[in-house]
């Protein structure tokens, strides 16, 4: 699984892109995958019910997408708190299971 991770200069979550599944297992058992979905899907949710979220998708397995609007940082310490979580966790994941999870952050203006 291929994380894509873009952050503000500041370290705030600007958005996502997921792509592929994590090791070898039967599709659902994977743990590494499982928990990077999860890990990936939460931050969307809340993102969503904070009214923060431009784009988001999910068009077929093995894809997840999300980009922030750019209104987002107006929510900086709730946004900061998600950011360092996700962040945290992608990383565990990375280091634990470095041949099936490879997270790449990128730092963006916009």
């Amino acid at each position: 699984m291929r994380i894509l991770l873009a952050v503000s200069p500041g370290g705030l979550l600007r958005g996502f892109q997921a792509e592929g599944h994590a090791g070898t297992a039967l599709k659902g058992r994977n743990i590494a995958c499982a928990a990077a979905t999860a890990l990936l899907r939460t931050t969307g949710q809340l993102c969503a019910e904070h009214a923060i979220v431009r784009e988001g998708s999910a068009e077929k397995p093995g894809q997840m997408r999300l980009v922030l609007s750019p209104g987002a940082e107006a929510e900086t310490g709730w946004l900061k708190g998600v950011t360092d979580f996700l962040l945290r966790g992608m990383k565990e994941l990375q280091d634990e299971f470095p041949r099936e999870i490879v997270v790449r952050m990128e730092t963006t203006e916009v």
